[in-house]
């Protein structure tokens, strides 16, 4: 899949007659235990269906999103289609033959839209933000070299070390070859046999000098071909062989290893122990944002509640969003200036008019908050979770 092509199918959609409907959902395995994340989706789909009708479709778009959203259901049914992600994204238009899918490594919230325009700013937000991971998988012999991006696990190079690959890594005795070599003990002698230490020692150094070449080849693609995170793979003494070869400036974009054989790797199942990394990873990031989101508050560098976070989103005050996973708020939204607000108050809107309710006001945070560039963090940890009312948000500045 060429993802940035796709993204502009679907954003060159226009149609007068049809509507588009756009789905995310997520498919962490969280969701993924008991089909979870199937019940989400019905349950989406039950809203969309309830509402359809209260907002004046004619007859032939109506039936087009019916349309949409069976092919939707039937599609997310199928187990084989949900693999090597935690989020998925689908664009679907029946009448204008509109059908696209993106697998994502993360969905901050699942949602399933239908309206004249797709719901496409967390799609291209996630393209320019989650980055490229290169996993080097590699043994005694051979390297393979993976490209993790939003259109999957691609092969870009593999090497053999041409010596390492033809030898017997077992060795061989030749008939009349007596010699030995000796070290002195204590005062006494102890007899090696020479051609098994030699033939052990040049196995060593073609080894290394083979990991040596990978490393080189390694840095040299990130160099024309920049990436965000490296994974090594292999068995663990391996790894640590390798590691000791590699370039200091890799070392700093290390995201961990994983066990594998390098004879056996499958790109679904690459993707997602890459992803279990990513994530691990994520977690750690959240506990130091809470760190620092604590630290902030006494300052007056950050916000918590939904109140003071939407008043310092509507004055470009902030840098991350934090936000707990599972909170949802009823809000309302201006009619023309698209101010996010709590009440149904005309004082409340530049333009001076009604603002109009939406069921979940954390959505169009989101939607905000990305369009303003702002980085939006979903907090699982338990113990970051405690100090967050819901929303919260780290500051640029302060007023």
């Amino acid at each position: 899949m060429n993802f940035r092509n796709n993204i502009d199918k679907v954003l060159g959609f226009k149609s007068d007659k049809y509507l588009i409907t756009s789905l995310y959902l997520k498919l962490s395995p969280r969701e993924r235990e008991n089909f979870k994340y199937r019940i989400t989706l019905k349950n989406l789909i039950k809203e969309q269906r309830d509402s359809l009708n209260k907002r004046g479709f004619t007859k032939e778009a109506l039936e087009s999103i019916d349309s949409d959203l069976k092919k939707i259901a039937d599609y997310i049914g199928n187990p084989a289609q949900v693999t090597g992600c935690r989020g998925l994204v689908i664009f679907s238009s029946a009448r204008e033959g509109v059908w696209e899918v993106f697998k994502l490594p993360l969905v901050y919230r699942s949602r399933l839209v239908v309206d004249r325009s797709p719901l496409i700013r967390q799609l291209v937000t996630m393209n320019d933000e989650f980055g490229d991971i290169v996993v080097v998988t590699i043994d005694r012999k051979k390297a393979r070299l993976f490209r993790i991006g939003l259109d999957g696990a691609d092969e870009v190079l593999g090497y053999s070390y041409p010596e390492a690959s033809t030898r017997n890594t077992k060795f061989q005795a030749q008939e009349g070859k007596s010699m030995q070599r000796v070290t002195r003990v204590g005062g006494g002698e102890i007899a090696h046999g020479y051609g098994e230490y030699g033939f052990q020692r040049m196995i060593e150094n073609e080894m290394h000098q083979h990991f040596k070449h990978v490393s080189q080849r390694l840095f040299d693609y990130y160099k024309e071909n920049k990436f965000d995170w490296l994974i090594i793979g292999g068995i663990e003494q391996v790894i640590a062989d390798f590691s000791n070869h590699l370039h200091t400036y890799l070392k700093g974009k290390s995201l961990g290893t994983m066990a594998m054989e390098i004879n056996l790797i499958k790109p679904d199942e690459l993707v997602e122990k890459s992803l279990d990394l990513l994530e691990a990873t994520e977690r750690k990031n959240e506990k130091s944002l809470a760190k620092e989101f604590e630290q902030k508050l006494v300052l007056g560098l950050a916000v918590n509640g939904l109140e003071a976070t939407l008043k310092a989103l509507m004055m470009g005050q902030v840098r991350i969003l934090l936000l707990l996973e599972g909170f949802s708020h009823s809000g309302f939204k201006c009619p023309q200036s698209g101010v996010l607000v709590l009440e149904s108050k005309d004082i409340l809107c530049p333009e001076g008019k009604t603002p109009i309710p939406v069921v979940d006001i954390v959505d169009d945070v989101i939607e905000e908050a990305l369009a303003q560039k702002v980085e939006v963090e979903m907090i699982l940890d338990e113990g970051a979770k405690k100090k967050i009312d819901g929303i919260g948000a780290l500051l640029r500045f302060k007023l």
